[in-house]
């Protein structure tokens, strides 16, 4: 394990909390194991920041129940004769892994804000933003909405009322990326001992936001003139420095987001529609149809908007198929080790 990169490793301005540390056992303390940040991720092999520098780990020595994200943290054995451990997460972003293979895929471990990229022109779409929100609450994470572009339109304060609206006491930043001092009215979600992770569809500015707050150097693309759309220029995960002493998790653009088990998530991120339904008078209400149904009264009043109870009802129709999925994942490998 050769270190390749120097780093000035602080472990608790990189992240390094209580939590962590009580779950080192006696045997490892009295043998000083060291802790370790994943900070990107490969197929066969993940990096990691140490007081040693940063060095790359095989992904195999970890074994199957172990796999490492970017954001974990990890404990390193220094004689180098043990395998080293994942420590356990207090919040992983998930979503189910693209292709025809069933499974779910850690985005980010460990992360305590989200902020929700998305540009004021065509490439707002409020159900997306619901799919992130559900996402941060599922996964406990605190949601912050950027909407970027912001001086390329003459109506910026509609985008901030219609994203406010999905969600009661959400934060919502509007502003242009590229100028550098307005990026500073999110400096206090990156302070020292905080990880924030930047997730949007490419071409909304996600990646000169992150290059304006940290030590990044991500590739910025050409947005495309026909549809305002831009390359993919984030192609992998990886953790940043953040000038303001924390750690950021720079994901690739997302276009379609496909939740793991987020039914919790949904209910948290929906709560408008949840506090409507609990209205009805049967507690088995389907909302289609029967007598005393507070969800079909509060759409009849325009309360309720029918784009959101859409939204809410697609999503709890996909969490049901992937409920499905997932007990007959868990049947196979049970008939497998029999």
């Amino acid at each position: 394990m050769t270190a390749d990169v120097s780093v000035d490793f602080d472990a608790e301005r990189l992240g390094w909390r209580s939590f962590f540390e009580d779950q080192l056992t006696d045997d490892e303390r009295a043998a000083d194991w060291h802790a370790a940040r994943v900070c990107r991720g490969q197929a066969r092999r993940c990096h990691v920041w140490s007081a040693r520098g940063t060095h790359p780990l095989a992904v195999a020595l970890f074994g199957e129940a172990g796999l490492p994200a970017v954001g974990d943290w990890v404990l390193l054995d220094p004689t180098q004769t043990q395998r080293p451990r994942r420590l356990e997460r207090f919040s992983a972003l998930t979503r189910q892994a693209p292709g025809s293979r069933f499974a779910d895929q850690v985005l980010a471990a460990n992360v305590d804000t989200l902020l929700i990229v998305t540009a004021c022109n065509e490439d707002f779409s409020a159900e997306r933003i619901e799919r992130y929100l559900v996402l941060a609450a599922g996964a406990g994470v605190t949601p912050v909405v950027v909407l970027t572009k912001a001086d390329l339109t003459d109506n910026a304060s509609s985008y901030v009322e219609a994203t406010q609206a999905l969600s009661d006491n959400l934060r919502v930043e509007c502003l242009d990326v590229r100028d550098v001092e307005k990026l500073k009215v999110i400096e206090d979600l990156c302070g020292p001992g905080q990880t924030v992770a930047a997730l949007g569809s490419s071409g909304v500015g996600k990646s000169t936001l992150v290059n304006g707050i940290s030590d990044a150097d991500q590739r910025i693309g050409a947005v495309r003139g026909d549809d305002n759309k831009g390359k993919h220029t984030t192609t992998s995960r990886s953790l940043h420095r953040l000038q303001a002493g924390g750690v950021i998790v720079d994901l690739p653009g997302i276009r379609e987001l496909q939740l793991a088990e987020c039914a919790g998530g949904i209910e948290e991120a929906f709560a408008q529609v949840t506090a409507v339904a609990q209205g009805c008078r049967f507690r088995n209400c389907g909302h289609d149809g029967e007598p005393g149904c507070a969800v079909a009264q509060a759409l009849e009043a325009g309360t309720l908007e029918s784009r959101q109870w859409e939204s809410y009802r697609k999503l709890q129709t996909e969490q049901a198929v992937y409920a499905k999925q997932k007990a007959e994942q868990v049947k196979r490998q049970n008939r497998r080790r029999r």
